[in-house]
């Protein structure tokens, strides 16, 4: 039975086993792959009818540093939420990515960093209304609706995500 620490009990009682499970093998540098225009509805497909989280960071973010390990706390706590990180860095820096999220617990889930100089056409690939502002996240509902956030995700943001999906179905 999968249980979401964070949620008030009777949540947890609605909501259990109906987040996709997410992997459990670190992600190498090899692993990163690269993110183009296209890629965002790679991930958009390869999430079909589920529910995920995306997350944009980049190395040299403090906020993001912060998010992330608030984040890696949460997973560790409920490993079936689907999460998804995507680097606003080059390509070039995966490997200097990849020992962070291993230092920080999130390497095991699915990355991808920025793999074009034209940064703008790939932040408009996401979301025509993001300017680049780091931490940013996106929850995406079954029918992948989303919410956007930018700053530091909170407890309170994740439970009004999983209440809304409730109030979905």
């Amino acid at each position: 039975m999968t249980t979401y620490s964070f949620l008030p009990k009777p949540l947890i009682q609605i909501f259990l086993g109906s987040v996709f499970l997410c992997c459990t093998s670190i992600v190498t540098a090899d692993e990163i792959k690269a993110f183009t225009a296209q890629s965002f509805d790679e991930i958009k497909a390869s999430f079909e009818g589920r529910e995920f989280l995306l997350g944009l960071w980049s190395v040299d973010c403090p906020p993001c540093m912060v998010e992330m390990e608030f984040m890696a706390e949460v997973l560790t706590l409920n490993p079936d939420i689907s999460y998804v990180l995507v680097s606003t860095d080059s390509i070039d820096q995966k490997d200097y990515a990849t020992e962070f999220l291993e230092d920080v617990g999130l390497g095991n889930k699915e990355s991808w960093m920025f793999a074009d100089s034209f940064v703008e056409r790939l932040r408009f690939s996401i979301d025509p209304n993001w300017y680049g502002e780091l931490p940013r996240s996106y929850f995406f509902d079954v029918n992948h609706a989303r919410q956007s956030h930018s700053g530091i995700v909170s407890e309170e943001l994740l439970q009004d995500w999983f209440s809304r999906l409730l109030n979905f179905r």
